[in-house]
């Protein structure tokens, strides 16, 4: 039965598999019946009883096979029922070979028409219904071409089916149901043929192709086995003969070698590089057919080539050789024409996605130099792209990135496929600077391109963005100045520093002495003024090495890295208290403001230790006397 799930469950005990391949077995048995059949045997009886007993276990072996193969967990339910009526249809051939062992041995021969060919006769059906179960893909659009294919082996397989078999037995004068039963197995076997090869071209969804394929040379075998079978009984042979017997031999050891693939190789979506190559062979097939049959018209023809029909048989032949030579060579000249065709509308949609596209693209030998540019090198750097070509990539570069560019060339030409991405500048014809992120892709041993594809994406604007919001991260939006992370992460580093190199360093607090009561009276506007008033003053002050900040309100801070300089800190206080001396004016009026700093100096320690104790010191001078200084000391 069927099972309900496409695939059987993995937790099913594992399918018990045979260690040796029967194949081989089978192989080496085959091999030594032949042997004995073409020097040792020579009674006739002895001949049929010795040749049933040989094919008897090779279709016994068939029933296992496939039996086993069909219990396989990741075996589909389409795929196991076509395993299942092959195992079925070889057991039909299994009491086919009984019946006629048992008749042989009985009364030394078998008779056309009996329970033998009942037997034989009824695995065709069971075996076409396999194949039709097996899974193919849909394509509509061949079910013409199939009709087509499966049309010109009927013809060809019908004509020497007419010559070889029906006509000698008409002129035998044979009954007609000898004529039926001579019939019946070679047409059986190219519907079973036909099938088989319409499943390959159609491409079956299991990764069985080499099973089916095995499949279909079974079949191909069976329809000349049986072909010569009736040639040689019409002319009063025996069945037994070595030709024929070698024939059955390969037919059976092929489907053998097909349940083996079933059993043993594993199941998947396969390749497609394997179904065109199966595809290939398996067109073929209406081609053979259609020579065969044209093959044997000119050998009845030059028999008798004297006669008008012959004459007009082998012309007819030649034309229909030079008609398919000329449709070959135009369907040849056709599909290059589409190819080529294909090649330049390829080629077409490439250059307008390049024409068209916003990035820079350009293709550069190994050594840097730009074998072809995009016309956006016109919009973007101010360059017409034929000018760029020749010219050295990385000489486009602005100075400072010149590095960066030659290592992205470097890299990309030692790196197969895609390099990491880089970020540099170029310069425009007019020295308009361009911020780029480049990628780029090694195609030198691309026939087609044979260069490093680079593709140049202008990221000005977003550097710009990203420089601006990293600004804002780290600075006080109203003055410009350091804010409380960036002062943080300031002191941190000269912290660390002052303790590896022995320098001490300062932070000043300083807090606006009266702002609150300008800031009132006056308005915030003016306030804000006034506080980027007294950060300019603060930031001329300062050295380049110092670092002013806003630490929130009107409160700032001063950072001195380097106090190893004698009373360089004093030098600063002084000066900070001389600007702060002269007149602000805010709202056209001339206000006095004073600071009261606080300092406090470490070599080495916590950040959080030495801001305290700024702001201690600060809030010391506060209360001691307005625009007065009080350093932290230690009680």
């Amino acid at each position: 039965m069927t099972p309900a799930s496409p695939v059987r469950a993995s937790s099913e005990a594992p399918v018990r598999r045979p260690a040796l391949p029967v194949a081989v077995v089978a192989v080496a048995c085959a091999v030594a019946y032949l042997l004995w059949l073409r020097f040792g045997g020579s009674d006739a009886r002895v001949r049929d009883v010795v040749s049933e007993s040989v094919f008897l276990p090779l279709n016994a072996a068939l029933v296992l096979l496939f039996a086993l193969a069909a219990r396989r967990a990741d075996i589909r339910a389409p795929m196991q029922r076509a395993l299942l009526l092959l195992a079925a249809a070889s057991a039909t051939v299994v009491a086919g070979n009984l019946v006629t062992l048992a008749s042989v041995v009985r009364s030394g021969s078998v008779a056309a028409g009996s329970l033998a060919d009942l037997c034989f006769l009824a695995g065709y059906p069971l075996t076409l219904a396999a194949y039709l179960s097996i899974p193919v893909g849909s394509r509509r659009v061949d079910r013409w071409k199939l009709l087509c294919d499966a049309g010109m082996v009927l013809s060809g397989a019908g004509v020497a089916l007419w010559y070889f078999v029906l006509r000698p037995m008409a002129l035998a004068a044979a009954s007609p149901w000898a004529i039926a039963l001579a019939l019946l197995y070679p047409l059986s076997d190219l519907a079973l043929l036909v099938g088989i090869t319409t499943i390959v071209l159609r491409r079956p969804l299991d990764d069985h192709r080499g099973a089916i394929a095995w499949l279909g040379v079974s079949s191909a075998l069976a329809v000349v086995a049986d072909l010569v079978f009736n040639l040689i009984a019409i002319t009063g042979g025996r069945r037994s003969l070595f030709v024929t017997d070698l024939l059955y031999l390969a037919t059976y050891l092929s489907l053998m070698v097909s349940a083996e693939l079933f059993l043993r190789s594993p199941s998947t979506d396969g390749s497609t590089r394997e179904h065109r190559r199966l595809s290939r062979v398996a067109s073929l097939l209406p081609f053979v057919a259609a020579g065969a049959a044209y093959a044997l018209l000119c050998a009845i023809a030059l028999r008798t080539w004297v006669t008008p029909l012959s004459g007009l048989a082998l012309g007819a032949v030649a034309v229909s050789v030079f008609l398919g030579a000329r449709q070959l060579l135009s369907f040849r000249q056709s599909a290059a024409r589409l190819a080529e065709a294909a090649v330049r509308a390829s080629e077409a949609r490439f250059r307008s996605l390049v024409q068209h596209s916003s990035d820079l693209i350009f293709v550069i030998d190994a050594n840097g130099a730009i074998q072809f540019a995009s016309s956006s090198a016109s919009r973007l750097m101010g360059y017409e792209a034929d000018a760029l070509a020749g010219l050295d990539l990385v000489a486009l570069a602005h100075p400072d990135d010149a590095d960066a560019a030659s290592s992205f060339v470097t890299v990309a030409a030692s790196l197969p496929g895609v390099s990491p991405p880089a970020e540099w500048r170029m310069r425009g014809a007019d020295d308009a600077v361009v911020q780029v992120e480049a990628i780029a892709s090694n195609r030198l041993a691309d026939e087609a391109v044979r260069g490093i594809v680079v593709n140049a994406r202008d990221v000005t604007e977003r550097k710009a963005l990203l420089d601006q919001l990293a600004h804002q991260a780290f600075h006080d939006p109203l003055t410009g100045l350091a804010n409380r992370a960036l002062f943080y992460d300031r002191v941190s580093h000269a912290l660390d520093l002052s303790q590896r190199e022995g320098r001490t360093v300062t932070v000043l607090f300083l807090d606006l002495d009266g702002f609150k009561q300008i800031n009132d009276t006056m308005g915030h506007g003016e306030g804000d003024h006034l506080l980027r008033m007294v950060a300019n003053r603060l930031r001329a002050c300062a050295r380049a090495t110092d670092t002013v900040a806003r630490l929130g309100g009107d409160e700032f801070a001063v950072l001195v890295e380097d106090t190893a300089v004698a009373r360089s800190t004093e030098r600063l206080i002084d000066r900070i208290r001389e600007q702060m001396a002269f007149p602000f004016t805010v709202a056209g009026r001339d206000v006095r403001i004073s600071a009261s700093v606080g300092s406090a100096s470490a070599l080495g320690g916590e950040v959080d230790e030495i801001l305290r104790h700024a702001d201690v010191a600060m809030y010391a001078a506060k209360r001691a006397e307005k625009g007065s200084h009080r350093a932290y000391e230690k009680t």
